[in-house]
This record gives structure tokens, C-alpha cells and sequence, in this order.
């Protein structure tokens, strides 16, 4: 499977690189945690229209390539294999939100949820993400 240029859509990834433990003001664990995000990075890929069925209306065929429990909006596919996306990393479709010089996370619209390796290609589950 090779990807056809005008098939590409231009976005942006920002893979999850770690999760520290928030404190308080005295220094004492609150038990949630802060997420870090790398810087976000330009890539071109295939992007699905919307999730659904694929195959024929009333036959019950369809092609889930993520399992029926898996919750995702839409579904990016590529045949570069060299991505380092995974579970987590944010998405965004349009130009990422910079403030100053530093990139508003929050402007970020999916989330991957699931990856599906093929032999020659990748497909990544995305989820909306809540607005606020």
C-alpha cells in the first residue's frame, strides 16, 4: 500500500513523552498527574471521513480494525511506517495554536486510542477531544 498524494491531508502530531505526579503548594502529592507533550511535528497522511461501516448496508460486514470496545472518531492511515505515533499522542488537523513560544496542548482536536500495524501500512484510531 503506497499513499497517493492528493489523498494526504497535511497535520500535526505531539508524541506523549512522560507523566509526573502534580504537588501542592507544601510539596505534597495531590494524585493527579501532569502530562508532557514533545514539540508538535508536520506529517502528511490519509484521514478518514468519518467512522462506520465498511462493506455492504444490511449485510453486517464491516472491517474494525480496532476491536468493537475501542472508541474513536476517525481513522488516520498511512503507509510510512516510520511514524512514531502511538496511544496518546494528540493530533491536530489544522495549524497547532502557539502562544509566545509555547504551544497550546489544548488547541490539540484528537487523540490517538488505538494503532494498527499492517505489513505495509499503519492505521491510528482518533478520538475528539472534549472542548475546555
Amino acid at each position: 500500500m503506497r499513499n497517493l498524494i492528493r489523498n494526504n491531508r497535511q497535520m500535526w502530531y505531539a508524541v506523549y513523552t512522560k507523566e509526573d505526579p502534580e504537588t501542592d503548594e507544601n510539596g505534597d502529592f495531590t494524585g493527579d498527574d501532569s502530562f508532557s507533550y514533545g514539540a508538535p511535528v508536520e506529517f502528511r497522511a490519509n484521514l478518514s471521513a468519518t467512522r462506520g461501516t465498511q462493506g455492504f448496508t444490511g449485510t453486517g460486514a464491516s472491517d474494525d480494525y480496532f476491536g468493537a470496545d475501542v472508541d474513536y472518531s476517525l481513522i488516520i492511515s498511512t503507509a510510512d511506517m516510520t511514524l512514531p505515533i502511538d496511544e496518546n499522542t494528540l493530533i491536530w488537523t489544522s495549524q497547532p495554536v502557539v502562544v509566545g513560544k509555547v504551544v497550546d496542548y489544548s488547541s490539540a482536536q484528537y487523540v490517538v486510542t488505538a494503532v494498527a500495524r499492517g505489513l505495509y501500512h499503519m492505521k491510528y484510531a482518533i478520538k475528539q477531544r472534549a472542548k475546555g
